[in-house]
């Protein structure tokens, strides 16, 4: 299958407000995949996309987290090293060794 995701990694600030957006967008196709990291803006994004879209790509959306965090941002949305290495096991259909 091949789908694409692109994230906003990060932004740029200058002098008169935003001066930058940072992108990576990760390629799959079957078993191959790829990574470019890319930077523009107002829709920089979507004119990268577009041409994976023309070429039979479908878009995949997940939600990423950008700039600084504070405590507010992460308290109860990220999992701990130990919890996301039992997670993915589930998710795998394995059950976690203790």
């Amino acid at each position: 299958m091949k789908t694409f995701v692109t994230l906003k990694v990060g932004y740029s600030i200058g002098i008169y407000g935003c001066s930058g957006e940072y992108f990576k967008t990760i390629i799959i196709n079957g078993k191959d995949i790829q990574s470019i990291e890319h930077s523009g803006l107002y829709g920089s994004d979507d004119r990268v996309n577009s041409i994976l879209k023309k070429n039979g790509y479908i878009e995949k959306y997940l939600r990423s987290d950008y700039g600084k965090m504070t405590r507010e941002d992460y308290k109860g949305r990220f999992l701990s090293e130990y919890e996301a290495i039992k997670k993915i096991k589930e998710l795998l259909g394995r059950k976690p060794k203790k």
